[in-house]
């Protein structure tokens, strides 16, 4: 899957890390590869970003100063489960990794990021998992709708 969605718009990835290394190095990589990126420092902002631009993909580290990313994870999912939201920590801590699925994140990817390619391997199998998700539901609606106006 390449970074245009089947709307052919481009598919926009909020990174959320308090390392302004780390962030530039996934926007550079992931700008290369077709995505939009936007960054947010902290959980704080990237909770207000989230809110206010409606990314298709959040990747989130967990150890940040004001707002922790199981935080953000939390606030995240109060308003959408539908939203693939990656952790990217260096933790390495089983039990926050634990903690981060329960919470609602489909991926754990540790920190300092050796492989670029895995880290947009997990995306696109994110978009993917996502898109197949929205599918079955607008076909359960459909389906549920064909039952109504047949009974």
């Amino acid at each position: 899957m390449s970074a245009a969605n089947v709307n052919s718009s481009v598919i926009k990835i909020l990174t959320i890390d308090d390392e302004r290394a780390v962030r530039r190095s996934i926007r550079v990589y992931l700008e290369d590869s077709g995505f939009e990126v936007m960054e947010a420092e902290n959980g704080r902002v990237g909770v207000q970003v989230f809110l206010e631009q409606s990314p298709d993909l959040v990747l989130c580290d967990l150890r940040m100063p004001e707002v922790d990313g199981l935080t953000v994870l939390a606030e995240i999912r109060k308003r959408t489960k539908d939203i693939p939201i990656i952790i990217v920590s260096g933790t390495g801590v089983l039990g926050d990794a634990i903690e981060a699925v329960r919470l609602g994140a489909w991926d754990y990817i540790l920190k300092p990021i050796q492989d670029m390619g895995a880290l947009e391997l997990a995306i696109n199998k994110a978009l993917e998992r996502a898109r197949l998700i929205k599918e079955n539901r607008e076909h359960q609606e459909q389906l549920e709708l064909l039952v109504a106006e047949r009974t």
